[in-house]
């Protein structure tokens, strides 16, 4: 029996990656490697030297290469079906390649490409299962939770203990990467965390610690890794992130799914890119339900005559009061903003409450104003997409 009658024997009887790699080793007396299309090995017949799970020391390009690394030689060839790049075949040898690798790495490709297409169909197929679960918990389709917990322990999951929930969104950067690579670097790192891919999202779900602002803090690790490794793999790739409310019991999963697609949004209407909390969010959460109608309405009816005032009049009080709030309150800090005295300031504040007939120094009154600046951010930026 030849090699290659070998190496189809052993995919038609169901051998893994693992056992063809090593029939290959063997076989051609040399090391082989299968790595996905990131470079993290996945079959490997030299655990020594390219260990599952580890990175390849090099990068790799789309087609046939032949190369030198350290005192490595390698012949790599990637797995592709049409458009599609499910990895990457290496031969590796200390001294050269054999002839025989050279001659016969093609037709080998092509069989490893049906046993890798074989098993990533079962992945798939997992991943259908795992994602309906994942979705019937995050819209509260379970009859009770005695239900919820035992199809989650189906999956390894102990979702009688309280959990956190983070929704990831791309933001720039080339869709049909971004889901593949998100998810391969959250599980890698956490891989006790539940994801579900949704489009430009992936809703991150972790076990809660016992304190909230451990539990916080280990959202922001999670984010910031993402973030950072998603930039390195693809520069110009940008995330944002939104974290709903903590909740004891995983039938109230839901709820924080809601929460944290709100902190996302309000976040991308803020036009800063990051990790938005709904616990942190004041009045902003009350104003998004809010159609943009009412939100410039309530805007117009507020701060309406002070537009107007600095229109007619060339004034900036709009954008002082703007700052007043930003720097909360300290007359120096806007002072030196505006390169003024901090009693040119105090006039300018007495003036705006003039203008608007309100004691601008009222608690009341400064929520009011404060409320009416952040709907017509709200609706502004709605306007503009």
């Amino acid at each position: 029996m030849d090699i290659l009658t070998g190496l189809i024997d052993l995919i038609i009887k169901g051998s893994t990656l693992e056992s063809l790699v090593h029939y290959l080793g063997r076989q051609f007396r040399a090391v082989f490697v299968i790595s996905n299309p990131w470079g993290k090995v996945i079959a490997t017949s030299d655990a020594v030297q390219f260990s599952v799970g580890s990175y390849l020391p090099f990068s790799l390009s789309p087609g046939r290469e032949e190369a030198a690394f350290g005192r490595w030689t390698y012949l790599a060839v990637a797995l592709k079906s049409g458009a599609t790049n499910y990895g990457y075949l290496l031969a590796l040898g200390e001294k050269g390649l054999p002839q025989p690798v050279a001659t016969n790495i093609d037709q080998v490709s092509r069989l490893l490409l049906l046993a890798l297409a074989r098993d990533q169909a079962v992945i798939a197929a997992e991943k259908r299962h795992r994602a309906d679960f994942v979705y019937d918990l995050l819209y509260n389709n379970f009859e009770s939770k005695e239900v919820l917990v035992a199809r989650g322990q189906l999956w390894g999951w102990d979702l009688n203990r309280p959990h956190a929930l983070m929704v990831v969104e791309l933001l720039t950067g080339p869709e049909d990467q971004f889901q593949e690579l998100a998810s391969t670097i959250a599980r890698e790192d956490y891989p006790e965390a539940i994801l579900l891919p949704r489009e430009r999202q992936l809703v991150i779900i972790i076990p809660a610690l016992e304190d909230k602002g451990a539990t916080g803090q280990k959202l922001k690790g999670i984010f910031s890794t993402l973030q950072e490794k998603l930039a390195r793999c693809v520069p110009g790739m940008l995330v944002g992130g939104g974290v709903g409310l903590f909740y004891p019991s995983t039938t109230e999963l839901y709820l924080s799914f809601q929460e944290a697609k709100i902190a996302l949004e309000i976040g991308k209407l803020r036009r800063e890119p990051g990790l938005v909390f709904f616990a942190e969010l004041g009045v902003e959460k009350l104003l998004y339900h809010l159609t943009p109608h009412q939100l410039e309405d309530y805007y117009q009816q507020t701060l309406g005559r002070l537009e107007a005032f600095d229109r007619e009049n060339g004034t900036n009080y709009l954008e002082v009061l703007e700052k007043y709030f930003q720097f909360n309150g300290d007359f120096q800090a806007i002072a030196r903003h505006f390169y003024l005295h901090p009693n040119t300031l105090r006039y300018r504040l007495q003036k705006i409450g003039e203008i608007l007939a309100v004691n601008i120094h009222s608690l009341e009154t400064q929520l009011d104003l404060l409320a009416a600046l952040k709907a017509r951010l709200l609706f502004k930026r709605r306007a503009r997409g």
